[in-house]
């Protein structure tokens, strides 16, 4: 048992492995979401949580869990969702340490999250393009994640960077929340195909995997409704246990740099010697309404 926050939190199986070639174990996971906690917060804070669980470690069963369960404690907050599909549900979200911790004991390695909050489920405050590479080779998502900046920045946004712990790096916008997720996305279509029709021997917007040609794929798939993105500072369940981890643009120069590079066990490290990349994030959000003439102008 563990007293967080005036709560109870009952752990268990704390020493079984859960990452057999780096020995992480249950506990290790808890601690480390119980000592990120202060970091995360902001960026995982009235978000409904779609839990990625692995009960018996990275190397058993694993699933997806939106649902809030009836067992949990008072203490975890929810939030109720129309679903895409139809009829409602209730979603949890970690809107304090006790509930990372408890939701770390049932097995959740990696935390994804909406682009919206619970004050206006409809309204996105984040546009994201997901970057992935075609093979295993990060250079072509680093020049990608450049190029992309290039074209906002003539657009006057404001982009943040973060490797996404898996394969690749998410590049994302604070945006105002004045546009349902459509007009998201369609903006972020809009800036897409301005960059693959401007490199197009480079990347795509194909949808159809065989007629990307090894090109980069510009995927806007997740400004929808209900669709989420891993939450910064997120655990995942690959090798070494790598973080999704928020950079400063200088630090893409660094060609030994890839979207695994930090881990649980160096992440606490870089934390210690540098603040938060993205602790300006919700400063300022960016109007997309303002730049439409703009961008129209780009095709």
């Amino acid at each position: 048992m563990d007293e967080i926050n005036g709560h109870s939190v009952e752990l268990s199986n704390l020493e079984k492995v859960f990452f057999e070639d780096s020995g992480v174990t249950k506990g290790d996971i808890i601690d480390y979401y119980r000592r990120v906690f202060p970091t995360m917060e902001t960026h995982i804070r009235n978000r409904p949580l779609t839990l990625h669980r692995y009960p018996d470690g990275i190397s058993g069963v694993d699933f997806y869990q939106k649902e809030a369960p009836d067992y949990i404690p008072d203490y975890i907050e929810t939030v109720k969702i129309k679903k895409v599909e139809g009829g409602k549900q209730y979603q949890m979200m970690g809107n304090s340490r006790a509930t990372i911790v408890y939701l770390a004991n049932l097995g959740t390695i990696t935390f994804h999250i909406w682009l919206s909050k619970l004050d206006s489920l409809q309204l996105p405050d984040k546009l994201i393009f997901d970057l992935d590479p075609p093979r295993d080779d990060f250079e072509p998502v680093r020049e990608a994640a450049f190029d992309l900046r290039d074209i906002m920045e003539e657009l006057k946004l404001d982009p943040f960077v973060m490797t996404t712990g898996s394969k690749g790096l998410h590049i994302v916008l604070h945006i105002k929340r004045e546009l349902e997720f459509d007009s998201v996305r369609d903006t972020a279509n809009k800036i897409t195909s301005h960059l693959a029709s401007k490199y197009p021997e480079k990347y795509t917007t194909e949808i159809r995997k065989k007629k990307r040609k090894g090109r980069l794929f510009l995927d806007t798939a997740r400004n929808a409704y209900g669709q989420t993105s891993v939450s910064p500072y997120s655990l995942r369940a690959r090798k070494d246990c790598p973080v999704a981890t928020p950079l400063e643009w200088d630090e893409l120069d660094d060609s030994e740099l890839y979207s695994k590079t930090y881990t649980i066990n160096n992440i606490f490290r870089r934390l210690g010697q540098r603040d938060d990349p993205w602790r300006n994030f919700y400063n300022e959000p960016c109007s997309l309404k303002r730049i439409q003439s703009e961008i129209e102008e780009l095709e």
